[in-house]
């Protein structure tokens, strides 16, 4: 029979790689029988491949981490990221969360676009939180086509209050660095279709992950505010197969999409349902 998703022998990168999504999704890729390239900042419990620890919100780690990963790389799968100005016990800037949700990842996957070979694929974890990114494009393009790390994070500095300022509700470091995700992404995928490479992004609603506590504590109590229409969490495997679904074989001539996987939670307002 015919292997679909075909990552048999593949050789794919997988960030975030010791917990929620990232690890869901590269268990499910060793399952599938590609090679596995693990990175964290945290060591994964249980091998899941070859590890490779990067911090993404310091260039200098995200250098070594490109240093130590292979010449030829089939996918890369952007699944690590933080909750907001507070994850896991520990208090972030508004920079950091902006750099480790996109400026790093960013500056990894533009480091490994040289690697891959035509028909390589990546994809992102956005989220539905950076659903407004239509609206917001015009002002997010100036951050996103920036030259570098270094740039980008001035970038920010420089243009912080007017990025911000029409931003209503809570964890705006958070759902900003996810619009400009969306943003990068779309532009980038155009760009790379001449080259025979896809890109493409997954927007999860609420999912039962390791920082699902974190993300109560950034949206200051509003408990429920991502939890989609059916009232349940997806589950980091949920999450998982729509990544693996899209850099695979199945996706062939799919790129420039981001993929809401939160079983018709952005079509609420749309509908003007409760």
């Amino acid at each position: 029979m015919t292997d679909l998703l075909n990552y048999t022998g593949k050789i794919v990168v997988v960030t975030g790689s010791a917990s929620g999504m990232g690890k869901a999704t590269a268990e499910l890729l060793a399952g599938q029988g590609a090679t596995v390239y693990a990175l964290d900042i945290n060591e994964p419990k249980e091998p899941l491949g070859t590890f490779v620890k990067i911090n993404l919100g310091d260039r200098i780690s995200i250098d070594e981490a490109l240093a130590a990963l292979p010449a030829k790389v089939d996918a890369v799968f952007s699944c690590a990221g933080i909750a907001g100005e507070i994850y896991s016990g520990r208090n972030f800037s508004e920079l950091d969360v902006l750099t480790i949700n996109f400026i790093g990842g960013r500056h990894l996957i533009e480091g490994l676009i040289p690697r891959l070979p035509q028909g390589g694929a990546v994809a992102v974890i956005a989220s539905t939180g950076g659903m407004r990114w239509q609206q917001r494009a015009e002002k997010l393009v100036p951050f996103v086509t920036t030259a570098g790390f270094e740039e980008a994070q001035q970038w920010f500095k420089e243009n912080r209050d007017e990025l911000f300022a029409d931003f209503p509700g809570v964890n705006v470091p958070y759902m900003v660095s996810k619009e400009a995700l969306i943003v990068w992404m779309k532009h980038r995928a155009y760009q790379l279709s001449g080259q025979g490479i896809r890109l493409n992004a997954v927007s999860p609603a609420s999912t039962a992950t390791p920082m699902s506590d974190d993300f109560t504590l950034n949206a200051a109590g509003l408990k429920g505010s991502h939890i989609s229409l059916i009232g349940a969490q997806a589950t980091s495997e949920d999450q998982a197969k729509a990544l693996i679904f899209l850099n695979s074989d199945l996706a062939s001539y799919v790129s420039g999409q981001d993929l809401q996987v939160d079983y018709a939670f952005t079509v609420k307002g749309l509908h003007g349902l409760v």
